[in-house]
């Protein structure tokens, strides 16, 4: 029986183990088709994974890019708690009270978003 080390494993389109920051071509490509296909759902999500590495960086100017993002798609009601997200993983507060019913309380699941931040800095 062989084992496969995760290092040598391969990794989905774009993703890298490091944090490197996402090509921004390639997103806009995404965000292209995603927009084309009528797919706010897709562009949603794309706009929250790159909300995340400049929540690791600490890169406040990119941050702010990807929030105003995220946050304009959640004035159109549609997945308003993908902004919350960016928000819990950046430890930024909330512009606003949360629409988003959460499973549990509003400060664990800040907790878990952030941990994931803080656990890549920590890799």
């Amino acid at each position: 029986m062989t084992t496969a080390a995760p290092e040598s494993a391969p990794h989905p389109r774009g993703c890298s183990p490091e944090p490197t920051p996402p090509s921004t071509s390639g997103a806009e490509a995404l965000r292209t088709e995603a927009r084309a296909a009528g797919l706010i759902s897709a562009e949603a999500m794309l706009d929250l994974t790159l909300a995340f590495h400049p929540a690791v960086t600490d890169d406040d100017t990119k941050l702010a890019t990807d929030l105003e993002r995220l946050t304009t798609l959640a004035g159109t009601g549609d997945y308003p708690y993908y902004a919350d997200i960016a928000h819990f993983m950046a430890g930024l507060p909330l512009p606003s009270a949360s629409t988003a019913q959460w499973l549990t309380d509003e400060a664990t699941v800040r907790a878990r978003w952030r941990h994931l931040v803080q656990a890549r800095r920590d890799r």
